[in-house]
């Protein structure tokens, strides 16, 4: 959460079903309609058909109200947590990565990386075409369903009648070994065969911009790095490139809005290497990210459904020692945490902030804090959130760890607060 400035943003009337296939459907629409709007207007316009609540602005928040069910301190992301064997990881999901891809090989692309490694991604259309002028990259959920997801923004595309010059492209976030030849023919874009994908056992490593397992081979990639990369690599293969959108749906959404509060991309709006318009879109978040200390009282979480119109404006430091081990700031929930020298390497906290520390020129924790919370204020993000998106965490509908309990009591309440 930043100090506001100026006029707060507008919210609008939205009636998103709570089920996970309807949310998706719904987001993709919605970041399609606020894609499809570049250049039009600066404010927040009605998604209306969208059916999903719109909400712009120049700050971050989410997390949520402690109650007696949820006093677990948040997850350590100095420890390491390690990698699992077999396809269903410490976070219960089953992962939906395959390789090769199990329905779109033809739409199947490396992105190059240093170290003979690349990143898997589909495209819908090949690196070259000269039609492409503006392009969608939808970061997947932690089942890590990248084809799901790129068929469902395809599929949201080509009914607008917007196909011809748009680009949707799906990374994956892999949890296995993966070679660049069992992905797809590297060969015609430069790529070695052999070439291996970095992967994430770990969702939460991949979220939060941890280190790939193997660190050695994959010269401790951050999952920040390779979103960058693709960025990159987008304006360097499609020449009449004119706009990009990043987004992400759920964990996507936890990935998207730290990797905006961590990364260069995006600074004044625009991308490092064309200076292209760049808007990040962060979509159904279970949990995010503050930029202060402060947190929203607890009579800004009750234990009932406030509707869509809801406003809180009653924010403190939530009680040292008291609240979540005095943990609720750290990274990835906050700034704290973050400055040179901080945790060891191979954790998540380190790799995070040995990312952030190669853009901004800041060594102790107040001067970093500072660069970040300047550089996100020029960025142009926008957040969404279900209207109906009410279900309560404690049930498993979204994080129910310390930190994030502080700010919310569901996924709505802690994107309104």
């Amino acid at each position: 959460r930043l100090p506001r400035s100026g006029s707060r943003a507008r919210r609008h009337p939205a009636q998103a079903s709570s089920s996970a296939a309807m949310r998706s459907l719904g987001l993709v629409q919605a970041v399609l309609g606020v894609f499809l709007s570049f250049g039009t207007s600066a404010s927040c316009t009605d998604c209306g058909q969208n059916n999903l609540l719109l909400r712009c602005g120049r700050r971050a928040a989410v997390t949520r109200e402690a109650d007696e069910t949820a006093k677990k301190p948040p997850p350590d992301l100095d420890q390491d947590d390690g990698a699992n064997s077999g396809r269903e990881h410490q976070s219960g999901w089953y992962s939906l990565f395959w390789c090769p891809p199990h329905s779109h090989q033809k739409e199947a692309y490396q992105v190059p990386l240093p170290g003979n490694s690349f990143v898997p991604v589909l495209a819908s259309y090949p690196p070259g075409n000269e039609d492409i002028t503006q392009a969608i990259i939808v970061i997947h959920g932690a089942p890590r369903e990248a084809e799901g997801y790129f068929e469902t923004m395809v599929r949201i595309v080509q009914q607008q009648k917007r196909e011809d010059h748009t680009l949707v492209i799906a990374p994956a976030w892999a949890d296995k070994a993966c070679s660049a030849g069992d992905w797809s023919s590297g060969a015609e874009l430069g790529v070695s065969p052999d070439a291996q994908a970095p992967y994430w056992t770990s969702v939460q490593r991949w979220m939060y911009g941890g280190p790939a397992d193997l660190e050695d081979q994959h010269k401790g990639f951050s999952s920040f790095d390779v979103l960058d990369n693709v960025i990159d690599w987008i304006q360097l293969n499609y020449p009449h490139l004119r706009r990009v959108v990043v987004t992400g749906f759920s964990a996507g959404a936890q990935h998207v809005v730290r990797w905006a509060a961590m990364s260069p991309e995006g600074a004044s709006g625009v991308t490092r290497r064309r200076g292209l318009p760049l808007r990040i879109i962060v979509g159904a978040a279970s949990t995010m990210f503050y930029f202060s200390e402060e947190r929203p009282s607890s009579a800004c979480s009750p234990d009932v459904d406030q509707g869509q119109y809801w406003s809180c404006s009653n924010f403190s430091v939530p009680s040292i020692g008291q609240d979540c081990d005095s943990d609720w700031d750290r990274y990835g929930y906050g700034l704290d945490g973050l400055y040179k020298g901080a945790s060891t390497p191979g954790k998540i906290r380190y790799q995070a902030n040995r990312y952030l520390l190669k853009s901004i020129n800041a060594t102790s924790g107040s001067e970093v804090s500072k660069a970040v919370r300047d550089r996100w204020a020029t960025k142009d993000v926008r957040f969404l959130f279900g209207a109906r998106d009410t279900l309560h965490c404690s049930i498993g509908a979204c994080s129910a760890d310390c930190a994030p309990m502080l700010t919310g009591k569901n996924r709505l309440q802690r994107g309104l607060n």
